[in-house]
């Protein structure tokens, strides 16, 4: 399975671990007692199952994506803010010398 390098190397999220140890494809035992049409239904039904694991995968990664980029943007407006506290203490203090006055900060 496609899985299995990343859960050999231990590195993938825990979704894709469960997904290869509920892996009902490789439960599927074969009967002969079935029909053409049962057995289409059923390769259609685990079709259909991988394009939602797959999808879910997807989801998940997109769903990171999103709160790494929400996250970034949230650093990177402190980092503009703490910028700006910087810039106006300066002020302050140039008036403060400027004036001979305290003014607290």
């Amino acid at each position: 399975m496609v899985f299995m390098d990343c859960i050999q190397a231990k590195s993938c999220h825990s979704t894709v671990v469960d997904l290869c140890q509920n892996d009902v494809t490789a439960d599927v035992v074969a009967d002969d007692g079935v029909d053409a049409d049962d057995d289409a239904d059923a390769d259609d039904v685990f079709v259909q199952l991988r394009q939602l694991r797959a999808n879910h995968l997807w989801l998940r990664q997109q769903l990171t994506q999103l709160q790494r980029d929400a996250f970034q943007r949230r650093l990177l407006q402190q980092k503009i803010l703490y910028e700006g506290r910087a810039v106006l203490e300066s002020k302050l203090r140039q008036l403060q010398h400027k004036h001979s006055r305290h003014w607290g900060l």
